[in-house]
């Protein structure tokens, strides 16, 4: 949907986007997903559509293993993003809760990362027009299939630490010698941490503490990373955190 809901867009097999008024369903318009020249000047498939947070722009993954961002109010290529590979999956690209990152499974068993925006400046000859800086994951043994960044991350770092907290208490109760049974969370500290919660969570759905990205694979296994930016008390396993590190180019 775009402009308050008056318009939607479907992915066609043949590398187009297709605009109709959702009165009626009329058609409005279309964009051509294809590059100008090469191999890719062919559209290919469509696999996923899908809007940019804050932004009157969309997002359109299809199977030349292309991502597109385009500008709705003049329908132009704002950037493509390459690196990862889709070439008969229906793998599509998605946002972050910020708009910040994108994020796309791959067929190679892969997930792969962008940011939105670079600062171009640092960078001695870049397009604007074309983000070729990812970071790759090595997620799985199969091809991933999704790839989806939580839509409220702080709500599960807050129920991580809880947990976490919670083993902490149970391991200091069986370690104590005292025959006294106190209460591990005193009411006080409870509404506290409570207090603490609801502050983590920041007003819009803007997160505080960091990233919580979910995968799938073709053979139905699933997987959390999780990405902190904020520090805490307790440490997470190394397994459960997913590194953050420069961009690397292909």
């Amino acid at each position: 949907m775009r402009h308050g809901g008056r318009f939607a867009v479907v992915g066609s097999y043949d590398g187009r986007c297709l605009f109709y008024s959702t009165d009626q369903l009329k058609y409005h318009t279309q964009i051509h997903v294809r590059s100008t020249r090469g191999k890719n000047a062919r559209g290919r498939k469509i696999s996923g559509i899908e809007p940019m947070p804050g932004e009157d722009k969309i997002l359109v993954t299809s199977n030349d293993s292309r991502i597109r961002l385009y500008d709705l109010r003049d329908l132009n290529l704002s950037c493509k993003y390459k690196g990862f590979t889709n070439t008969s999956s229906q793998i599509r690209g998605s946002f972050s809760h910020d708009g910040k990152y994108i994020v796309v499974g791959s067929e190679n068993q892969c997930v792969y990362i962008w940011k939105t925006h670079h600062d171009y400046s640092k960078f001695s000859s870049a397009r604007r027009d074309r983000n070729d800086f990812w970071e790759g994951i090595k997620a799985h043994e199969a091809q991933v299939t999704c790839a989806l960044f939580a839509p409220h991350p702080d709500l599960i770092f807050s129920h991580v630490d809880g947990e976490l907290t919670r083993l902490e208490q149970e391991r200091g109760e069986r370690g104590s010698q005292s025959s006294a049974s106190p209460d591990p969370t005193p009411p006080a500290e409870d509404a506290k941490k409570d207090s603490l919660d609801k502050k983590s969570v920041g007003s819009g759905g803007t997160s505080t503490m960091g990233y919580v990205l979910v995968t799938a694979d073709f053979n139905g296994i699933i997987k959390v990373f999780l990405n902190r930016t904020r520090p805490k008390h307790s440490s997470l396993p190394a397994s459960a955190l997913m590194r953050e590190a420069p961009a690397t180019p292909r």
